[in-house]
């Protein structure tokens, strides 16, 4: 497993390094003047998200929205920060932050586009950057590259990571069983996955706002308590952007090249990390927006969008709340016990309230890559195996409970925390490297309608904001 890890981060070293730094960056910032700085556009884009469309559609595109932040502020937003402090430094919060201003015109770019050519198929308006691929581009190869990028983002960032991350949480807090926990898990995201698009949709309207007020009480509550700290906290966050987490050896002897390679990390953690907290670039949002009802593709453009700036939000809540607690500096301490050693800080609700806003997160975005993956897999031609892909993704949600565990019908967990943490590392490893299989042809799709995207700007993004 060790050796396993060591190759996948090796490879993702690469990848998310400077090539896809430059491409997303780069990307963001074309896009950003091309379309006239759109991101000016955010707080009247979310008072659009709360009005009625009364266009064609399978679902509200409030619904969409819930069911996309849903799928997307999960482990991604919350442990997906912490191990990107833990592995880059907090100023991998930093490049979290600036990668999803750009982020935002991407979400725009790639929802504007899933929306105008999307297609009605078995009663339901679906769409992607697979259909686009198809349609526009001509290159169904290419399509079928991101629908299994996608099926495998599916299982391992939606399927096996949102379940482990609940199992996990619930060992660390109260002792439990992982494998009963998946279990458990696994039960209900049935029910609601059962019902296809509008079940979830509607499962995702009221959870969303749950799990995010809840969340934003607890996380104001432990920057209220070390209000005297958070000016130190923020200026790790930035200095240590330019530095990253080899500055620390830097004031002994370590050298401008340790420094240098660990800002490099820090941005390469941030970027990945920013890519998965808010999808932007990976192209999975796009599906959920397709479903929406609404006469303008621009306009569910700019609505989808919205999801960056709440999502960057919980984020940086995340990254200063681990800041402030400091065990990002323990390699003993990983994803969800790094954020429940900062959340246990607040006496009797700390770790309770986290534990019911973990289980929510995760669970809305268990259910929301059910459906990019149930979309993937109908557009391979297996339509007629939805089914087979629901009871399938269910029983990698209960593995994933388990992951880093040993079988047992107890209570007492066998596995220590070095095979737990080692075991969801290389979990996240693996999830990284699936998110390549999406983003660049995702990236290279955007790329070749920017004429299209900019034209349906000019003409109707204006009419509706």
């Amino acid at each position: 497993m060790e050796t396993l890890l060591h190759y996948v981060n090796v490879i993702n070293g690469f990848i998310w390094g400077p090539p896809m730094i430059i491409l997303i960056f780069g990307l963001g910032i074309y896009f950003t003047f091309k379309l006239g700085f759109i991101q000016k556009y955010t707080f009247k884009a979310i008072s659009l998200s709360l009005s009625k469309d009364e266009g064609a559609g399978t679902v509200s595109s409030f619904a969409s929205l819930a069911m996309m932040i849903g799928a997307t502020v999960g482990t991604g937003s919350i442990l997906g920060v912490t191990t990107a402090v833990a592995e880059g430094g907090p100023g991998a919060v930093f490049w979290i932050v600036l990668a999803g201003l750009f982020n935002f015109v991407i979400k725009y770019c790639e929802c504007t586009a899933a929306v105008k050519y999307r297609v009605r198929r078995d009663g339901e308006y679906v769409g992607g950057p697979m259909y686009v691929m198809t349609r526009v581009l001509k290159m169904k190869w290419l399509a079928v590259v991101f629908a299994f990028g996608t099926i495998f983002m599916a299982l391992t960032a939606g399927a096996a990571l949102q379940t482990n991350s609940i199992a996990d949480v619930l060992r660390e807090g109260y002792s439990l069983n992982p494998w009963i926990i998946g279990f458990i898990v696994a039960v209900f995201a049935g029910i609601v996955t059962i019902g296809g698009v509008k079940r979830i949709a509607a499962y995702s309207e009221w959870l969303v706002p749950l799990m995010g007020g809840a969340y934003l009480f607890i996380a104001l509550i432990i920057l209220i308590m070390n209000w005297t700290d958070v000016p130190l906290a923020l200026w790790q966050i930035v200095s240590m952007a330019f530095t990253g987490k080899a500055a620390l050896g830097g004031a002994v002897g370590v050298g401008v090249m340790a420094a240098f390679k660990g800002a490099l990390n820090a941005i390469g953690m941030g970027v990945s990390r920013s890519v998965m907290s808010t999808e932007a670039g990976l192209g999975s949002a796009s599906i959920a927006a397709s479903a929406a009802q609404t006469k303008s593709a621009a306009k569910m453009g700019i609505i989808s969008a919205t999801s960056v700036f709440w999502t960057v939000f919980i984020c940086v809540l995340s990254g200063l709340v681990v800041v402030l607690a400091g065990d990002w500096q323990n390699p003993d301490v990983f994803a969800a016990n790094l954020c429940n050693s900062a959340f246990k800080t607040v006496p009797y609700i700390g770790t309770p309230i986290l534990i019911f806003s973990l289980i929510i997160f995760s669970f809305t975005t268990l259910i929301g890559w059910s459906y990019y993956g149930e979309k993937a897999f109908q557009f391979l031609g297996c339509g007629k195996w939805t089914k087979t892909w629901r009871v399938f993704y269910i029983v990698v949600s209960v593995i994933g409970g388990g992951l880093g565990t040993t079988f047992s019908l107890g209570w007492k967990i066998s596995a220590d925390a070095f095979e737990v943490g080692l075991s969801t590392r290389f979990a996240w490893g693996l999830t990284v490297l699936m998110m390549t299989l999406m983003t660049l042809p995702n990236i290279y799709m955007l790329w070749r309608l920017r004429h299209k995207l900019q034209k349906e700007t000019q003409i109707n993004l204006h009419k509706v904001v």
